[in-house]
């Protein structure tokens, strides 16, 4: 399994782009992440010779990626999963990333349910009030969500996720 979120931008690296404070308080959207660095450890899976490839994984006690966290090694795996929010997102570089992938399946959930959870889940997140935190689930989180939502037209399998489904 190759998680998506070690290619999150490093803090340090936000911190050195343009408007960082809205960087970091977006992070999470699309162009938070490295998706350069994303295709060329696709392609190098997909294509390369290597026989092990590294890839970051995301420490959540820091807040940052972990370079090297996972392995694949090209003898003992034939097929890679790899999962992540915008992997079929079509603007702002990540267009062609559906190309490495020999199937897609998008996993649909309840946008409310997910913002809803997300709202529990980001109060551990320091610097916020709890009211910081509700908005910015409502503001950047439902965004980001709906971003994805718009994807799963490019998704060769659709699929409901039985956690989020309403009864």
């Amino acid at each position: 399994l190759m998680p998506f979120d070690g290619y999150h931008y490093p803090v340090d690296e936000l911190l050195a782009m343009e408007n960082p404070d809205d960087l970091i308080y977006r992070r999470g959207a699309p162009d938070t992440f490295d998706v350069s660095a994303l295709k060329r450890d696709l392609e190098t899976i997909r294509f390369g010779d290597e026989s092990m490839v590294s890839v970051p994984g995301f420490d959540h006690a820091r807040g940052d990626p972990e370079p090297n966290a996972h392995r694949f090694h090209r003898d003992e795996h034939n097929i890679v999963i790899t999962e992540g929010l915008y992997l079929l997102h079509d603007d702002a570089g990540w267009e062609t990333v559906k190309n490495y992938f020999d199937m897609t399946i998008f996993v649909h959930a309840d946008v409310d349910m997910c913002v809803e959870r997300l709202k529990i889940r980001n109060k551990c997140i320091p610097g916020y009030t709890p009211e910081e935190i509700e908005l910015r689930c409502e503001v950047v989180d439902r965004t980001n969500a709906m971003t994805v939502e718009y994807s799963k037209a490019h998704a060769d399998i659709v699929v409901h996720s039985a956690a989020t489904t309403r009864r």
